[in-house]
């Protein structure tokens, strides 16, 4: 199989093909300055078909919340489910024994904990640490994460991302808290996109959709960001589709799925 990605018209071409889409949101429905309706309109679409669609964001929004404010901006709801990586971190959180966390991240984000066991406090009472972004002020982010190691922290990063430029802006995320941590040898668990968790997770939820198990290669993941979006896509076993204009990443090692591309996601 090519490593390179198979250009497509549209989704419409490769759609018989799978009973499921995994759909990214910022970058696909909407660029934060403009809605693209024809991405809808082609989950729509598959949806009419048959196909099962579950959007799959790495926002620190609980689902329940992002689907308002997709509304709120007029997006139309052409999916059967969506989950975020505030969901799965949220579950995470619920399962486990911690009471105290710290966070890192602005404070708009921690909606992530509302209703929710858990009080947020200082790194030197909290049993672990939660990172949602990039810091407004880090001139004590190095010495708060040397604490966390020393504490035996686990770090829960609901957002691998590094960085991205909009227009003269360069937006930090909470992936580049994630790298200062391992650099000190520090435990980073992932719950948003390339990590597994997020892509069980939408799984089950398209299986509970369609009332039956969804084999991988019945699974198309959708998304702009190759490091992400793709890369996680194809390294859980199913096949993607990059929309936009970036380079795409080489083809993970034994990845069974098929992989396309398209300049944005039409039907």
């Amino acid at each position: 199989m090519a490593d390179g990605p198979e250009a497509i018209a549209g989704l419409g071409r490769v759609a018989d093909a799978f009973a499921v889409v995994l759909c990214d949101v910022f970058g696909v429905l909407h660029d934060a300055t403009r809605v693209l309706p024809a991405a809808t309109g082609a989950l729509g679409a598959f949806r009419a078909a048959g196909g099962t669609v579950v959007l799959v964001s790495n926002t620190a929004e609980p689902g329940r919340r992002l689907a308002d404010a997709l509304r709120d901006r007029g997006i139309p709801a052409a999916w059967d489910d969506l989950v975020t990586a505030a969901d799965v971190a949220r579950i995470l959180l619920c399962e486990g024994a911690s009471a105290r966390a710290h966070h890192i991240g602005p404070a708009r984000d921690r909606v992530l904990f509302a209703g929710l066991p858990i009080a947020l406090t200082g790194v030197e009472d909290a049993d672990l640490t939660v990172c949602t972004g990039y810091p407004d002020g880090d001139d004590d982010l190095d010495a708060i994460l040397a604490v966390a190691h020393r504490r035996g922290h686990s770090l829960l990063c609901t957002n691998p991302d590094t960085c991205l430029t909009v227009g003269t802006t360069r937006l930090r995320f909470a992936g580049l808290v994630a790298e200062r941590y391992r650099t000190l040898g520090g435990r980073v668990v992932e719950t948003g996109k390339p990590g597994a968790l997020i892509y069980r997770h939408a799984l089950e939820r398209a299986g509970r959709a369609r009332g039956r198990l969804v084999p991988p290669e019945r699974v198309l993941g959708i998304g702009d960001t190759a490091a992400l979006d793709v890369l996680g896509a194809l390294r859980a076993g199913f096949s993607a589709l990059q929309v936009g204009d970036a380079p795409p990443l080489p083809r993970p090692a034994c990845s069974p799925g098929r992989l396309y591309r398209m300049p944005a996601l039409v039907w």
